[in-house]
C-alpha cells in the first residue's frame, strides 16, 4: 500500500505537467517533496523501538491513506506538493518499524531471503501503483488513481490494527543471535552511530532510492518524448521495471543467504547497470521493455542491504539503526526525481538518464565497505 500510493505519480507526470504548466525541474521537485516528508523515517524507527513495531506501522497506514484520498482533489501545484509532503510523513513512520520487524523474526541463515519476499510488497506495490495510474488515467483523469489507491490503503491499515500479531522481541531470532555473539550490555544511541554497516547502508539505500525513484519517475517521459512511445506504453514501462524488481528482490534475497551479502549486491547490482546502459541506446520497443525488465531483476539489491543492518545490530536498536540507515535512502529518494528533472531541462534527456547505470555500478564497488562478518564466520 505504501508503495502502491508513492508509485501514482510517475506514469501520472505527462497528464499532471500540462494540468499545471511545470517545467520537468519543477515535476521533479513535486515528486521529491514525498520524500522530504519521508526523512521522518528517523523518528518512525526510534517511536517503534520505544513502543513496538505495530504501534507504529497501523496508524502510519491509515494516515497515508487518508492523505492519498485527498491528493485527487488538490487544485493547484503548491497544494499537491503539500499534500505530497503529508503522504511521505506517514509512510516514513511505517518502512523502519516494518523492516526492524520482519527482520529480527528470521535468523540470519533465512534473512536476505524473508526480506527479499517482504521487499516484494515494495515492488508490487509500485507495479500495481503505476498501472492503476496508467489506466485509470487514461480512462477518466490524473485524480482518480489517488482516490482508489487512499481507500485501499486506509482499508488495510484498519485490518492491520484489528489482525495483525507482534512477538515480543526477547523471544525473537534476532535478539538470540545478538545474546550468541556476546553482546548483552545494553546498547545506546550513540552505538548505532558506530556501526559501520549503518553508515554503507545509509549511502546504498541512497544510491539504490536515486536509481529507481528517478526511474520511476521520468522513464515513461523519457520513453513517450525520446523513444516515441504512447501514454499508455510509458506507463507500463515503469510497470514492467517493478515486475522485474519483484522478481529479483526474492532472487537476490536468496542469494545474497547463499554467497554473502556483498559478493551478491556487488555481483547483480553490476550487472544491472550494464542492462540500464544497454536499454539507453535500444529504439525496439520490445528491446527496451525487456532490458528495463533486466536492470529491475538484477538491480533489487535493497532486500540484502536491509538484511547487512540487522546482521550487526543489537535488535534493542535495531529500528533506530534502520532510521538512519533508511534516511540516506530519503535523500537518495529526494535528489533522484528533481536531479532527473534538472538535467533533462539543461542536458536533455537522455543525458538524465545515463546517471541510472552509474548510480548502479557506484553500488557495486561501494558495498565491499560493509561488513559480512556473520557469513564469514559462518564459512
Amino acid at each position: 500500500m505504501n508503495f502502491m500510493d508513492r508509485g501514482l505519480i510517475g506514469p501520472l507526470l505527462p497528464l499532471i505537467i500540462p494540468y499545471f504548466g511545470l517545467s520537468k525541474t519543477q515535476a521533479g521537485t513535486l515528486v521529491s517533496l514525498f520524500f522530504v516528508g519521508y526523512l521522518s523515517t528517523f523518528i518512525g524507527g526510534i517511536l517503534s523501538d520505544k513502543y513496538g513495531r505495530k504501534k507504529v506501522v497501523a496508524p502510519s497506514v491509515v494516515g497515508f491513506g487518508l492523505v492519498t484520498t485527498i491528493t485527487g482533489a488538490v487544485n493547484s501545484a503548491v497544494s499537491l506538493g503539500i499534500v505530497r509532503i503529508l503522504t511521505g510523513v506517514f509512510e516514513g513512520f511505517q518502512y523502519p518499524a516494518s523492516a526492524a520487524w520482519v527482520s529480527e523474526t528470521y535468523r540470519h541463515e533465512n534473512r536476505g531471503w524473508a526480506l527479499g519476499i517482504w521487499e516484494t510488497g515494495y515492488s508490487i506495490g509500485t507495479l500495481l501503483g503505476t498501472l492503476l495510474a496508467t489506466l485509470l488515467g487514461a480512462w477518466l483523469s490524473w485524480r482518480a488513481p489517488w482516490v482508489a489507491a487512499g481507500v485501499l490503503s486506509v482499508i488495510v491499515g484498519l485490518f492491520m490494527a484489528k489482525y495483525a500479531v507482534e512477538r515480543p522481541r526477547e523471544e525473537t531470532p534476532g535478539y538470540d543471535e545478538q545474546i550468541t555473539l556476546g553482546k548483552q550490555k545494553k546498547p545506546e544511541f550513540l552505538d548505532v552511530l558506530r556501526i559501520r554497516n549503518v553508515w554503507v547502508v545509509f549511502v546504498l539505500h541512497g544510491l539504490y532510492n536515486f536509481t529507481f525513484w528517478m526511474a520511476a519517475t521520468w522513464l515513461p517521459d523519457y520513453v513517450i518524448e525520446v523513444k516515441n512511445m504512447e501514454f499508455i506504453g510509458g506507463g507500463l514501462l515503469t510497470t514492467v521495471l517493478f515486475g522485474g524488481i519483484s522478481i529479483g528482490l526474492v532472487l537476490n534475497g536468496y542469494l545474497s543467504d547463499m554467497v554473502g551479502r556483498i559478493k551478491s549486491i556487488s555481483l547483480m547490482s553490476g550487472l544491472a547497470g550494464i542492462a540500464m546502459l544497454i536499454f539507453t541506446q535500444l529504439s525496439d520497443p520490445v528491446l527496451i521493455f525487456i532490458f528495463v525488465a533486466l536492470a529491475g531483476i538484477l538491480g533489487a539489491y535493497i532486500s540484502q542491504v536491509i538484511a547487512l543492518v540487522t546482521d550487526a545490530t543489537d535488535p534493542a536498536i535495531t529500528g533506530t539503526a534502520f532510521g538512519v540507515a533508511l534516511f540516506g535512502g530519503e535523500v537518495g529518494a529526494i535528489l533522484g526525481p528533481i536531479t532527473g528533472g534538472f538535467i533533462a531541462d539543461h542536458f536533455g534527456f537522455q543525458q538524465a538518464i545515463y546517471t541510472l547505470p552509474v548510480t548502479l555500478f557506484a553500488a557495486c564497488i561501494l558495498v565491499w565497505l560493509a561488513n559480512d562478518k556473520q557469513f564469514e564466520t559462518e564459512e
